[in-house]
């Protein structure tokens, strides 16, 4: 399902439409990360879209990346926190998709909302 559904996107996929900010629930390593990813610039909403956006936080996936700013939603996923040196979580990514083809859903039907934030993993 889930190929169907986003074939071009399954690696580097972000399971949001318009880019949200993480959650409050979200627990994140160190300040100088919360300070990065709290990061707002007055004249672009989508981190993906301002260039002095360094970090960005995929929430659905648990997952943290360097963004490549090539006019896409990409990132490099990091191991470890670039200001504290922290062992990040290892990625849901598979788990989600996993989760999702499990769901048995036709191509044209999203998954339930709570796979599109960090839901999914803590039910």
């Amino acid at each position: 399902m889930s190929k169907a559904l986003y074939p071009d996107r399954r690696v580097l996929w972000m399971p949001f439409g318009d880019w949200q900010p993480p959650s409050t629930s979200a627990v994140h390593c160190c300040a100088a990360m919360v300070k990065a990813l709290e990061f707002d610039c007055d004249q672009h909403i989508d981190p993906f879209e301002c260039a002095d956006s360094l970090i960005v936080y995929n929430e659905a996936m648990d997952e943290y990346g360097l963004i490549i700013h090539d006019g896409s939603a990409s990132y490099l996923l990091i191991d470890h926190c670039p200001w504290c040196g922290t062992r990040l979580p290892e990625s849901a990514r598979d788990r989600w998709f996993d989760e999702v083809d499990a769901l048995n859903l036709a191509d044209d039907v999203e998954p339930p909302a709570k796979y599109f934030s960090g839901e999914w993993r803590r039910s």
